[in-house]
């Protein structure tokens, strides 16, 4: 991806400066720590007066994420990172595990704890079509969540600031009194940024926040966001299915599975030597430019067969996808947990290099 810049040098400068006391604590500390999280769900329920299904949809999630960084979120559709994405914001209950945010639990605020607590942490969403209000123009839009917070009194007392955001995010000032179906999708995701940034957040989730633009727009927004979180010192969550976007926004990333993490690694080393059974699967999907390099079959010999799991009795439920396999798979299930270089794994078989 081309770097594409973003121009409104001074709006940066004057925003980083508030940003910065935001940016409080020790930086050994994470900003986010999750440890053991579950999400369970009701399904249906045996016969008419049968207690409900739980149909777990997030079981032991464990990761930190310090200040600064970009942790991506890859998995296919139904995989949990959404759910993820919603449970960090505590908009769903968890069934288990704790959220720890700038070293204060989170897990189970509420009322008004819960409307503080989303001065530091917003979102991004997917689909800019309909995450912006067709009624309201971008003024209205961007100054809502000042307005809500107490932090404005008024559109015009906000004007300003919501000026500044938008040339933050490159676009022009008239835009403020522009309703939203004058945007292209590139330029609505921007208003939907500008948003995000108006509270001035530590941490931002991003749902598959380019997922729904065309893919010459794809790398302008991508840039956007790298340039806005070295200047802000802003922290990602970035879920997207986009591997190659993914790869370029990362700095961590994550593999999830069926509602489990199964593997966690430094970008290069996830895309360059993966070691779980699944991550070598997922990523062999990604489309090759090279032709001599998927003739040689690349670093995936199992290119494009999908994972045969066996749920069957106690051990890995990867034992059959796997070719290191052996018979400890075959007696336990292994936990997720760190082995050398950093990387977490759900494997007996990681290296330890």
């Amino acid at each position: 991806m081309v770097g594409t810049g973003t121009g409104g040098a001074g709006a940066m400068t004057d925003l980083s400066n508030r940003f910065a006391t935001a940016r409080a604590v020790a930086p050994q500390q994470p900003l986010l720590s999750v440890r053991g999280l579950g999400v369970t769900f009701e399904g249906g329920r045996e016969g008419l007066w049968g207690p409900p299904h739980k149909v777990p949809a997030l079981e032991n999630i464990t990761f930190d994420l310090d200040r600064g960084r970009t942790l991506g979120l890859v998995g296919e559709s139904g995989s949990g990172k959404s759910t993820l994405g919603r449970a960090i914001l505590r908009r769903l209950p968890l069934s288990e595990g704790r959220v720890i945010f700038d070293g204060k639990d989170i897990s189970h605020v509420k009322g008004e704890a819960l409307r503080r607590l989303t001065r530091d942490i917003q979102l991004i969403f997917q689909d800019p079509y309909t995450s912006l209000n067709p009624r309201m123009k971008v003024l209205e839009l961007v100054a809502e969540p000042l307005l809500v917070h107490g932090l404005v009194s008024s559109l015009e007392e906000a004007r300003d600031q919501v000026g500044e955001l938008l040339r933050l995010v490159n676009l022009p000032p008239e835009a403020l009194d522009r309703f939203p179906h004058g945007f292209s999708g590139g330029q609505r995701q921007r208003i939907g940024i500008a948003r995000a940034l108006a509270l001035r957040p530590r941490l931002i989730i991003a749902d598959e926040p380019v997922s729904a633009l065309d893919v010459s727009v794809r790398a302008q927004v991508v840039n956007l966001m790298q340039d806005l979180q070295q200047e802000l010192g802003l922290t990602y969550v970035f879920i997207a299915h986009d591997l190659s976007v993914v790869r370029h926004i990362s700095h961590e990333i994550a593999i999830l599975h069926r509602g489990r993490m199964v593997e966690m690694a430094g970008r290069d080393a996830i895309y360059d030597a993966p070691e779980h059974p699944y991550t070598r699967i997922l990523l062999s999907a990604v489309p090759e430019p090279d032709p001599a390099l998927r003739r040689n079959g690349g670093n995936a010999p199992q290119a494009h067969r999908p994972p045969v799991l066996n749920e069957e009795g106690p051990g890995c439920r990867y034992r059959d996808c796997c070719e290191k396999a052996g018979g400890h798979c075959q007696r336990e299930a292994p936990p997720f947990a760190r082995h050398g270089g950093g990387r977490w794994a759900s494997c007996w078989h990681v290296s330890t290099d």
